[in-house]
């Protein structure tokens, strides 16, 4: 059997302390009800009513879930929801269970998007104050290390790519690390996909904010406009803006192998991202 240094806690275990959240939020959903999300062995989602519980399953992913909550909780009102506590978090040792507000909404499709809808959106996580909420951010570029990325991209990453597209990627991340600073602004991280939802043409809910940091807008300018497209987000942002997204995104396959090394992925997964940056690159 093969070493994956992931154990999966007790089905049973977790299933009460499910129900145990749902209890404290007031949302006692029948088990036969719940639909349960998996995003590896560490975190999973359980959407039951109203509700949706998040679950650490690790000290780290616990004490992760505990410090995005605290965020979420202490943003201000948005022009859209996001997922608020219900009740205060229940512990079962180093696990922890998090009844939060399921939102409404689908994540759009890929290719197109409406520019007004998504200007909104920018907008709105521009003007967030963020002094208030820096105790709960993650540092920026904490998707692929943090303070410590160009180490983890230059040294760990690059050299598992195909060779003929590893000087690229050199190129890539050293265009990355030369951006100028710019003021700090609340930047979600991962805003797209199936984190930000939509309802009636325009932006409903945004979820998943563990990697919400202060930093540079242009980080989730680059996500909306792969999503996007270039064209829509060329219409809602200074041309300036635009520019330092596409140095973003240029690494954004880099930055997938750059998360499975920091999260302590299996080998195995770690070469298939490198495999599957090396085509994308």
């Amino acid at each position: 059997m093969v070493e994956t240094r992931y154990v999966t806690p007790d089905r049973s275990r977790t299933e009460a302390l499910v129900a145990a959240a749902l209890r404290a939020a007031g949302q006692p959903v029948a088990p036969a009800d719940w639909q349960w999300v998996e995003h590896g062995s560490a975190n999973l989602v359980v959407l039951a009513g109203p509700a949706a519980v998040r679950v650490g399953r690790t000290a780290t992913a616990a004490a992760e879930s505990l410090r995005a909550q605290a965020l979420v909780d202490a943003l201000p009102d948005l022009p859209f929801a996001v997922p608020r506590a219900l009740a205060d978090p229940v512990l079962d040792g180093e696990m922890v269970a998090i009844a939060q507000r399921r939102l409404d909404g689908i994540p759009h499709p890929s290719g197109f998007g409406d520019a007004d809808a998504l200007e909104v959106l920018l907008d709105a996580l521009a003007v967030v104050p963020i002094d208030t909420l820096d105790p709960h951010l993650a540092p920026p570029h904490a998707f692929m290390g943090g303070p410590r990325w160009p180490a983890v991209i230059v040294e760990q990453a690059v050299p598992l790519l195909a060779p003929e597209v590893r000087d690229a990627a050199r190129r890539a991340a050293d265009a990355l690390a030369a951006l100028e600073p710019v003021p700090p602004a609340l930047v979600h991280g991962d805003l797209a996909g199936s984190n930000v939802l939509w309802s009636d043409g325009a932006v409903a809910g945004v979820i998943d904010w563990d990697l919400a940091s202060a930093g540079d807008p242009a980080i989730d300018v680059a996500a909306l406009a792969v999503w996007h497209g270039w064209d829509v987000i060329e219409r809602v942002r200074p041309t300036e803006v635009v520019r330092r997204a596409r140095v973003v995104a240029a690494t954004h396959p880099l930055q997938v192998i750059g998360f499975s090394i920091v999260n302590d992925r299996p080998e195995d997964e770690v070469l298939r991202a490198a495999a599957w940056a090396s085509a994308r690159m």
